[in-house]
């Protein structure tokens, strides 16, 4: 066996023993816990931290980010269960099928992102896509055998048939092309008011009744404008539910 075999036989274990870190939760414990902070991997010699100590920590330091994100995301969700459960989709629980979102896209102006269903599990055209409890992200735009791509709500023309929660008031919720998600079409004499809910009304095309679009976060006085923020940002999220249809009452 010669040098060069001997490296990448080298190269093929650590990349092995790497995996093993990742995949398996006790063992990556152990690595983190047992040898990466009891300095196993400095130098002998110097007591500086070699290049396999320094490689350990990213490991364990990407572990530890991608675990709180998790958390992250589940706190949001039942933080937002029990709080705004009652206000979607008037009363209805909603059926539908739970889904990981795999990428961001950003294609012909607007807000894409891909998840892991598609049409062999159910999956088609025009199903809404949200989060629990009823909050609205967007809808299939297109479907796949085993993936499909969800338009998001903050994509540029968007446009929602909305009623404020609090004061019925009724209104658009518009996403203009430099991106900001404002109401417009308001009624004369509408009230709206900073934290104000917004929920779809039975007016869309594109978006069941019931479903939380925002939440009201700014007044532009002078122009009496008032923006718009998801409660829970597409970005960011990493599970997600495609809505099939109401369970009948």
């Amino acid at each position: 066996m010669n040098q060069r075999q001997k490296k990448l036989r080298v190269i093929i274990i650590l990349l092995a023993f790497l995996t093993t870190i990742v995949l398996l939760n006790p063992f990556r414990f152990f690595v983190d816990k047992q040898l990466v902070s009891s300095n196993f991997f400095l130098s002998p010699k110097t007591n500086s931290p070699t290049w396999l100590h320094n490689l350990f920590h990213i490991v364990s330091f990407t572990n530890d980010y991608n675990n709180l994100k998790i958390q992250n995301q589940d706190l949001i969700t039942n933080y937002l269960s029990q709080t705004i459960y009652p206000v979607g989709s008037a009363g209805n629980t909603l059926q539908g099928l739970d889904a990981r979102v795999l990428k961001m896209e950003y294609l012909n102006q607007g807000n894409y992102f891909w998840i892991n269903k598609g049409s062999k599990d159910g999956i088609a055209v025009g199903m809404n896509v949200g989060v629990k409890p009823d909050i609205v992200l967007g809808y299939v735009f297109n479907v796949y055998g085993n993936s499909s791509l969800v338009k998001s709500i903050l994509s540029p023309k968007t446009k929602v048939s909305i009623m404020d929660v609090r004061s019925k008031s009724l209104g658009v919720a518009t996403v203009n092309s430099q991106g900001k998600f404002y109401l417009d079409y308001l009624q004369v004499k509408s009230d709206i008011k900073i934290n104000d809910l917004v929920v779809s009304t039975t007016d869309n095309t594109e978006y069941l009744a019931g479903l939380i679009v925002g939440k009201v976060v700014q007044e532009d006085k002078e122009t009496q404008t008032y923006y718009l923020e998801p409660l829970v940002n597409p970005k960011q999220t990493f599970q997600v539910k495609v809505f099939t249809q109401p369970n009948k009452q």
